[in-house]
């Protein structure tokens, strides 16, 4: 869990410390990995997280996701974790004049 608050964005952490808590075991390692994954992936070139999930979770490269269910929840939870993550942008308020 540790490794994961140190990937999450600062501004972002208290939500991030949130989000975290309420994962089990299997999710917090399914987590663990694809961050995994994506920081070898970057190792060469900045990577979307987003684009990995297909390959991360395709059955054909993994055993482990042959289960379609699980396999479902854990991009669920994945996809959840990125948004997370994400670094707020601020807010653009436009005002129109008649």
């Amino acid at each position: 869990m540790g490794a994961l608050i140190r990937t999450a964005n600062p501004s972002n952490l208290h939500l991030a410390l949130d989000f975290l808590t309420g994962l089990s075991c299997g999710e917090l390692e399914c987590l663990a990995e694809f961050q995994g994954a994506c920081l070898l992936e970057m190792a060469d070139i900045p990577v979307n997280p987003y684009r990995m999930l297909a390959e991360f979770f395709d059955p054909a490269v993994s055993e482990r996701w042959r289960n379609c269910e699980d396999r479902a929840h854990k991009t669920f939870v994945v996809l959840s974790w990125l948004e997370v993550q994400k670094i707020p942008q601020p807010r653009v308020i436009v005002s129109h004049v008649a």
